[in-house]
């Protein structure tokens, strides 16, 4: 398949406007309308990773954060990015990046994290409220039916567990045609009253564009009443962070041992803890303290991320337990969700996991105290 098929069947699963507007998550640089000939996964693109993708036959990338976070004025020799950038070009790779857009979906680190601790009653410790709006339209009663049901085709009126959600109410509509007019009913320069419905759902941004052309395909009027309003719908699934109950009260020595099963765990850094299990725990992946004070609000008791600022751990003993057990670890699920998605279309056979990610965070170790 082409590389583009991919990309557009995982954004349909992980859309790229999940991502927070700082972010530069999806395609980083490359052709693709190349044929995919193997997909390398990895945390972070490096020149290691870059090399590693050649050697293996791989001419996609996909990673966590992105090469291109800020912009290039220059490519040159001087910095990894840009003997990055000019490798990748050279060897016709394409690179593509699912950071904030992964970090908010269910799909993503934090759900993952809380599907393999078990955690109960699980909801977005952050939902995004920028992310939905209210689409609004007005057709005649015969066509209500057919406009509703390609509405939910398209991805309109999903709602937690409900799907095709929506809400209609009856009225008149008036208008006048134009002599150029080619009116779905009335007549050119006359006045017309015509019974119609008001159909109103609610739309993610991510499948707002497709539900507005499927509206369109199927709308009689030559002219739709269209209305797209922003709102501050919250959905329980889409945001930073997760937050739920474990299913039985666990020290934070368990809860990290439970961890390790999934992910390695090799050093936890924590706030003022008196040693005594907790039921209601929060979890937000990479940078994620800024979140401790929500996570407190909201019932947490122990609130893990992958780092903090040291005043973090002072001021967080007002709100809950704060955890820390660094930031690449904290992602290096990533990889494997990212694995479980593109395998739905490709299979694992064209599948590789780099052996190059790495830490960019080192460790002096000491012996003897000295």
């Amino acid at each position: 398949m082409k590389i583009s098929e991919l990309i557009s069947s995982f954004e349909a699963q992980v859309p790229i406007s999940l991502q927070e507007s700082y972010d530069n998550s999806g395609l980083q640089l490359g052709n693709t309308d190349l044929e995919c000939q193997g997909v390398l996964l990895a945390i972070d693109v490096t020149e290691a990773v870059l090399k590693e993708a050649v050697d293996l036959g791989c001419n996609v990338i996909f990673t966590h954060h992105p090469l291109l976070f800020h912009s290039l004025r220059r490519i040159t020799t001087e910095t990894y990015i840009e003997r990055c950038v000019a490798f990748a070009l050279k060897h016709d790779l394409v690179i593509y990046s699912a950071h904030t857009s992964l970090d908010n979906s269910p799909l993503g680190p934090n759900f993952y994290w809380a599907r393999r601790m078990c955690l109960r009653d699980v909801e977005v410790l952050d939902p995004k409220s920028d992310y939905h709006y209210k689409v609004v339209t007005y057709a005649p009663r015969q066509d209500a039916d057919a406009i509703r049901a390609a509405l939910a085709e398209a991805g309109a009126g999903r709602q937690g567990e409900y799907g095709g959600c929506s809400f209609s109410v009856d009225g008149e509509g008036r208008f006048t045609p134009s002599a150029d007019a080619h009116p779905h009913c009335g007549a050119p320069g006359e006045a017309h009253v015509e019974p119609e419905t008001c159909i109103t759902v609610l739309v993610d941004k991510g499948r707002l564009s497709s539900v507005l052309s499927a509206l369109r395909s199927v709308h009689p009027y030559e002219e739709p009443a269209i209305d797209v309003l922003p709102v501050s719908y919250q959905s329980s699934e889409v945001g930073s962070g997760v937050i739920g109950d474990l299913p039985r009260p666990m020290t934070l020595e368990e809860i990290v041992d439970g961890m390790s099963d999934f992910q390695p765990v090799e050093r936890v850094c924590h706030s003022r803890y008196d040693g005594r299990p907790v039921s209601r725990v929060a979890f937000c992946s990479g940078s994620g303290a800024s979140l401790y004070r929500r996570a407190g609000r909201m019932g947490a008791e122990l609130f893990i991320t992958g780092e903090a600022k040291y005043n973090d751990f002072y001021d967080a003993t007002d709100y809950t337990v704060l955890a820390t057990y660094g930031h690449y670890e904290s992602e290096l699920m990533t990889q494997n969700i990212l694995g479980e998605i593109l395998s739905e279309k490709i299979g694992t056979f064209a599948l590789h996991y780099s052996v190059n990610s790495a830490n960019p965070v080192n460790y002096l170790e000491r012996s003897n105290g000295k």
